[in-house]
């Protein structure tokens, strides 16, 4: 990646693609400023975008930030890496809803970076598959254990705009 002020390497990998609610995203990142800015942060979110469809149009999209986690300034020449930084998985629907034509949901996780100044933020977009059943090994176990939260946090913005009848 280049920027006006000069480049930043950034490498960014998660332990895997699919995850089910109650997991945790293992994110490793390595950012490298090269430039002559500072940055101010950076940050790892995930994300839930929901596309409502009307005769196979979009008619509205909701994007929504579900988890995250941010680290401090990185100075010119400096740099940061993030080891197997988590981001929980909170209980969402699957990503692929088979036979639903009224919305489609896709789950991504970005890495931001955002210089100091009016340099525009530096986007990684990395997509992700949420299911139902968590992923076990040969013998049955799960890979890595599940924590399920007690609550579902719903929040839709017009629910809380319309008044009660």
């Amino acid at each position: 990646m280049s920027c006006l002020a000069g480049p930043i390497n950034c490498r960014v990998r998660l332990d895997r693609g699919g995850y089910v609610p109650g997991e945790s995203i293992l994110l490793w990142a390595k950012v490298t400023n090269r430039s002559r800015v500072t940055i101010k942060r950076t940050k790892a979110c995930l994300t839930e975008t929901i596309q409502y469809m009307s005769h196979n149009k979009v008619v509205e999209t909701e994007l929504r930030e579900l988890s995250s986690a941010v680290r401090g300034r990185i100075p010119a020449g400096g740099s940061d890496e993030w080891p197997d930084e988590q981001l929980a998985v909170p209980p969402l629907p699957p990503t692929n809803l088979r036979g639903c034509h009224v919305f489609r949901i896709q789950y991504d996780v970005f890495f931001i970076i955002e210089p100091l100044g009016l340099e525009k933020d530096i986007k990684l977009q990395l997509p992700i598959m949420l299911a139902t059943y968590p992923h076990r090994d040969n013998e049955g176990t799960l890979k890595r254990p599940v924590q399920y939260p007690e609550s579902l946090p719903i929040f839709r913005p017009w629910l809380e705009d319309k008044e009660a009848p």
